[in-house]
């Protein structure tokens, strides 16, 4: 009974439309699809389509897929009388992306269906269950390496990640991966990853977390070496080597030429190693090797012997003005002439300076420079004292050097010598100038009364001089001339004779020191030709 209606529609349909072709190529309008476009997973919403303005009787078939995967009808209605369909749906992650509206004509191929317009639904899914993985593994990366952190979630979608190291946000990185190229200790530390999704006002966040150790290669390690003396008898060598970073486990080891004397495993820096020694004797080069994770390096070599203090103690002043040239600071050096490890001590009159007093600072390792200042106080007789560092029962002394203000701002005799040989030397040189000026004056002088007497002797000559050859390849000469208009009196001139140009007067002096040949003539013309 209650498919009565339906057949009756049917067979109105059939009787006023007859399969005759009448409603060949005819379309149906553009629908309109609604919904909202953010929608929770699991929740229920309803998308609603329709013909706008729709004066047909004709029922219209709707059908509401997927734009990814057309044939996967999500959503069908049929409107008998032109009314709203409406699209029911429990939304899940199949529906995320573009849907679509499809209007077609009910049990017919006579009417075009027609498509809507798409509307874009994104599925929300609360993220869960975060972890990080890490490659290679976070507790085994070393400097320089490249470390890739990948936040996982179990679900989520449309997810932001946001890192984290040491509470503070690593700038650039939202996605799920964090790329850490070249390692350097500073990218230690506590890494989060939080992974967030919003749906209208509520967040759904998780986060997992892990700890980054960026290990060290080991440094190029030092050596050192000390001797300290055994309390029953002889002595041994204190053999330390270390290295500025590592991180541990390190492997050192000490070497000579051959062999492996030692070797320890540590989790600190450094290693100490001893060894017998024997007085007065070379016993080889050793060297020091530190690694770890695989890498292996030397320090440089050191040479065990062992030499007792022997010779003269010198005492070396070294010292430093202040104004007008007074001394008021003095540095001695005390050294002396043998020994592998030795070690000083000072004396003023006979009594031991330690450390830093009110005048003096004793310094450098061995304690061999005494620093004072020159005064009263400091007034005396200075002597040092050499032994060996292991062994203070051999005591080497050095002379006494007598230090007050008189002595040393007193000048010595060497450096007052040396000032007045080079007095004695400039006073010679400036003599021998003057010598040398005079005597080439006068030679020139009497060559200028010469040109002068044959100029007189000969009236058709109207110039007469010497010309001068410069260093600088020049040809200058110096001239008596006559014009009418001075009845016949001469006059010098300074000349340049250029063999391509016209003489030009030149009014400057030449000096002696520059001129390397001279030539006297004589000329009757502007432009002459000189003669020997």
């Amino acid at each position: 009974m209650e498919s009565m209606p339906v057949s009756l529609i049917l067979i109105g349909i059939s009787v006023l439309f007859p399969r005759t072709g009448a409603l060949d190529g005819y379309r149906l309008d553009e629908p309109d699809l609604s919904g909202p476009t953010v929608a929770l997973d699991g929740s229920v919403v309803d998308f609603s389509c329709e013909i706008p303005g729709n004066s047909t009787s004709l029922p219209v078939l709707y059908d509401l897929y997927v734009e990814s995967n057309p044939e996967k009808i999500i959503g069908s209605y049929t409107s008998w009388d032109g009314e709203i369909a409406v699209f029911p749906l429990v939304i899940s992650t199949k529906h995320d992306g573009r849907l679509l509206c499809n209007a077609s004509g009910f049990n017919t191929t006579d009417i075009e269906s027609s498509l809507s317009r798409g509307l874009d639904l994104k599925v929300i899914v609360p993220v869960q269950e975060v972890r990080i993985t890490s490659h290679p593994s976070s507790d085994d990366v070393w400097v320089g390496q490249t470390l890739t952190l990948q936040c996982i979630t179990s679900k989520g979608t449309y997810v932001s990640y946001d890192w984290l190291q040491d509470g503070r946000p690593v700038e650039a990185q939202h996605d799920n991966t964090l790329i850490i190229h070249g390692l350097s200790v500073q990218n230690t530390g506590h890494y989060m990853c939080v992974a967030s999704n919003h749906f209208n006002d509520t967040t759904f966040n998780a986060s997992d977390d892990t700890s980054v150790q960026v290990k060290e290669y080991v440094s190029k390690p030092e050596i050192s070496v000390e001797v300290v003396k055994l309390e029953e008898a002889g002595v041994e060598a204190v053999i330390t080597c270390w290295s500025e970073k590592g991180t541990p486990l390190n492997t050192f080891s000490l070497l000579n030429n051959t062999d492996v004397l030692a070797m320890e495993k540590t989790n600190r820096t450094r290693a100490i190693f001893r060894l017998p020694l024997q007085l007065n004797r070379v016993m080889g080069r050793v060297w020091c090797n530190a690694s770890n994770q695989g890498n292996w390096l030397l320090s440089e070599p050191v040479t065990l012997s062992m030499e007792s203090v022997g010779g003269a103690v010198t005492l070396t002043p070294v010292t430093h003005t202040e104004r007008y040239f007074q001394v008021d600071l003095v540095v001695l050096r005390c050294q002396v002439e043998r020994g592998t490890f030795p070690q000083y001590r000072w004396f003023l009159n006979s009594n031991r300076l330690e450390g830093r007093g009110a005048f003096y600072v004793v310094s450098s390792s061995d304690d061999s420079v005494l620093t004072l200042s020159v005064g009263r106080d400091s007034a005396g007789l200075y002597h040092c004292e050499a032994f060996d560092r292991f062994d203070n029962s051999i005591r080497i002394r050095s002379p006494n050097m007598l230090i007050n203000k008189e002595v040393v701002n007193a000048v010595s005799a060497a450096l007052l010598l040396v000032v007045l040989s080079c007095f004695a030397l400039l006073n010679g040189a400036l003599m021998a100038c003057c010598v040398y000026g005079v005597v080439l004056r006068r030679r020139y002088s009497r060559k200028h009364l010469r040109c002068w007497r044959v100029m007189r002797k000969t009236p058709s000559l109207t110039e007469c001089g010497i010309l001068l050859r410069m260093k600088t390849n020049l040809w200058m000469k110096l001239s008596c001339m006559k014009t009418p208009s001075q009845n016949n009196n001469t006059q010098f001139h300074f000349w340049e004779f250029n063999p391509l140009s016209q003489a030009v007067w030149i009014p400057t002096d030449i000096s002696i020191s520059s001129l390397i040949r001279h030539v006297l003539f004589c000329s009757d013309k502007a432009l002459f030709r000189p003669r020997q």
